[in-house]
């Protein structure tokens, strides 16, 4: 059923521009000022097809500067050249955005030294807990390590009606990468 909404949802939002700018062409043509037709219907298609291909190739576009701001908001910084591993991101009901960096040893002992490490994740913080309300209240942060790697996690409740936020922040023990994940639940 939900499958079935949202595919009708993406039809709508394909379906109605394409009406309504097969429309002005047909009745510009109809008046005859079918040139003027064709320019206004070019006019109408760009910033929906601009906006379309936005979407499709958002991933790609993804820069290290993007990674630099995003980590920036967790006061953490990378001051090494670092390199783009991997790139993810989409979801319709539960976004999700994941990349993963390969960085210096310098910025993996930076990470590691700017924070008090637990041995156990916070329970409060996973995604689906029971342990907090899930849309209003404060912002929760742990810091913990275990054999593979060292996390930071947040999860932010956005209000009520509007899904939390929830970030995970790992830096490899045995690599030199940092891996960012970013859920909208």
């Amino acid at each position: 059923m939900d499958s079935l909404f949202f595919f009708l949802i993406i039809l709508l939002f394909f379906l109605a521009p394409a009406i309504f700018i097969y429309f002005t062409y047909w009745i510009l043509k109809k008046s005859g000022r079918k040139k003027l037709g064709t320019i206004v219907s070019i006019v109408l298609i760009l910033p929906f097809l601009i906006f379309t291909l936005y979407l499709l190739f958002d991933d790609l576009l993804f820069s290290k500067s993007d990674a630099r701001q995003l980590l920036s908001e967790h006061h953490i910084t990378l001051n090494d050249d670092f390199k783009i591993i991997s790139n993810q991101s989409g979801g319709l009901r539960d976004y999700t955005h994941q990349f993963e960096l390969s960085i210096s040893e310098k910025d993996k002992q930076s990470f590691i030294d700017q924070r008090t490490w637990s041995d156990k994740m916070d329970e409060r913080i996973e995604v689906h807990s029971s342990a907090v309300d899930r849309y209003e209240g404060d912002t929760l942060r742990a810091n913990y390590h275990d054999n593979d790697s060292y996390t930071y996690s947040m999860y932010r409740p956005n209000g009520k009606g509007i899904v939390p936020t929830f970030i995970t922040i790992c830096v490899s023990n045995s690599k030199n990468t940092l891996t960012y994940e970013e859920i909208l639940d």
